[in-house]
């Protein structure tokens, strides 16, 4: 080979060699920031998955560079430590970043070589431009509007709830467009992620399987996968759950007296079917089945008022969160914020005197309570989980954990002394399990069906009928649902007894009567 020969094989080799280097995927990221606006200080990059803090880079002159690699792109944030700076979310991957902005509007700074933050936006501007076409930000203000003098009628009320309606089902449409038109995009994974939140194993199958099989390795993936796999276990039809209950019809009980009953927060029931409810004030009253007051006395609790349960022999469970004032620093700034630390509880007989006190370790709030044989059943939004304890002693026996809460609601109904059925609301579905704390069934998922559960989380109640039935609870707006093995019913001609995201109490005595409790309008009382 000649010299002019080798001087075009080598630059061939280059080329090639050239070619090959920037086809192969990045291993790391550079993310180089300008901000007017900021001379020096300090800004830190979080990640959305764990708020972890990632790094933190010095600004100088207003620039700021991070480097490292990601084993997945997904989603991340900045803030300007020691700021009352807004910050920006983007999208970070395996490659060269850059973004341009100013500090005072650092949500809006302009991000550049991220594929994944470039889909996103295109994503975010079908969006827009289909809720533009129904006006929704128009319609939602219209129908939440505080303005006594904006208050929507009932009838403009159910026509802006079936536009928003058909724009939910479009927008839904609009999501599974955009995963089939681009299946090999790291977004997608993050759109299946969303779209099947709270649906069931087989929806969340449908959707993974739209993307391409080459993100299959990607950790979101597999832990989708897993999770299919997991709840397929427990996922269970009315007809094989419910065996004996059939055609379960409720209607409310309009001779029951219970509208001069407000502040109740929960309810409980005596041996005999009087209703047992704890208000706001931390009042005990107890009602009889036909809605008449028959007692009423304090509870004494040193804590905020919660929930109340009743054993066997009509001791009365009282138990209140303990709130402290901590000081939190946040943006820059000192304040003052109640914090629940821990839980109260109280033993009174049917009369109203304290027979005792019970110590129980492990929660920070109790937002739900069950007595049942020897044991005490306590649910901690704040924990998001359900402790089970000895209720002579106190000492914790198991936990259900890992529970979907929202809103500040966690609440459960226990069946045969031995099934907890938890209003799992954040999931949009019913789990059950063992006292244990192993999973036994599920069922529900999120939509507008009847056999769906709606609004932004939902149910928030849930209790056993003493023929196998089940009663759930819906709020905002209120829907009360009555399973047998035919499906679900709803109970008609309730009103909406709460307003937004509330908790709506719910027992049921010992003729399966279910009763409902409002802060505002009473103890409802529906009977089949």
């Amino acid at each position: 080979m000649n010299t002019k020969q080798k001087s075009r094989f080598g630059a061939f080799m280059l080329i090639l060699v050239l070619a090959v280097t920037s086809c192969k995927p990045s291993t790391t990221f550079k993310i180089t920031g300008t901000l007017e606006g900021l001379t020096d200080g300090k800004i830190v990059l979080i990640s959305v998955t764990d708020r972890t803090i990632i790094d933190t880079a010095v600004v100088e002159n207003g620039s700021f560079t991070f480097t490292g690699s990601v084993q997945e792109p997904s989603q991340y944030y900045l803030m300007v430590k020691a700021t009352r700076a807004s910050t920006l979310y983007f999208y970070n991957e395996n490659s060269n970043i850059t973004i341009k902005g100013h500090v005072d509007s650092l949500m809006k700074a302009v991000v550049k070589g991220s594929k994944m933050q470039d889909d996103s936006q295109l994503y975010n501007e079908r969006v827009k431009a289909l809720s533009e076409k129904f006006k929704v930000t128009e319609l939602r203000r219209e129908m939440y509007s505080r303005d006594p003098r904006g208050t929507v009628t009932e009838e403009r009320k159910k026509e802006i709830e079936a536009i928003l309606d058909t724009y939910a089902k479009e927008n839904e449409q609009l999501t599974r467009d955009f995963i089939k038109e681009f299946p090999k995009s790291n977004y997608s994974v993050v759109l299946v992620g969303r779209a099947t939140s709270g649906k069931s194993a087989a929806v969340l199958e449908e959707y993974i399987n739209m993307l391409n099989p080459k993100l299959a390795q990607l950790p979101s993936v597999i832990k989708m996968r897993e999770t299919v796999k997991e709840m397929k276990k427990t996922e269970v039809s009315m007809e094989s759950f419910i065996t004996e209950a059939s055609n379960l019809t409720y209607s409310v009980d309009n001779t029951f007296a219970g509208k001069g009953h407000k502040n109740v927060i929960y309810l409980a029931v005596m041996s005999n079917d009087n209703v047992c409810a704890i208000t706001s004030e931390g009042k005990i009253l107890l009602v009889s089945p036909t809605g008449a007051k028959v007692a009423e006395f304090k509870s004494n609790l040193t804590s905020k008022p919660s929930v109340i349960a009743v054993d066997k022999t009509d001791n009365i469970y009282v138990l209140g969160t303990i709130i402290e004032k901590k000081t939190v620093e946040s943006r820059g700034r000192t304040m003052q914020v109640e914090t629940p630390t821990g839980v109260e509880c109280i033993i009174l007989n049917s009369k109203g005197a304290k027979v005792r006190e019970l110590k129980l370790e492990g929660i920070i709030t109790a937002t739900g309570v069950r007595v049942s044989e020897n044991n005490i059943l306590v649910a901690d939004t704040r924990g998001r989980l359900i402790n089970i304890y000895d209720n002579a002693t106190g000492a914790k026996k198991s936990s259900i954990e890992k529970l979907r809460t929202c809103c500040g609601i966690l609440d459960f109904g226990v069946r045969n002394n031995n099934e907890v059925l938890v209003a799992n609301l954040g999931a949009f579905r019913v789990n059950g399990f063992d006292f244990t704390g192993n999973p036994t069934i599920a069922f529900g998922q999120r939509g507008a069906g009847i056999d769906e559960f709606h609004g932004c989380c939902n149910p928030v109640s849930v209790a056993f009928l003493s023929n196998g039935g089940i009663v759930t609870v819906e709020k905002d707006p209120t829907r009360i649902k009555v399973y047998s093995k035919e499906g679900a019913k709803k109970i008609e001609g309730i009103e909406e007894l709460v307003k937004g995201c509330a908790y709506i109490p719910m027992i049921v005595d010992t003729k399966d009567n279910v009763y409902l409790a409002s802060k505002t309008d009473g103890i409802v009382k529906c009977i089949h």
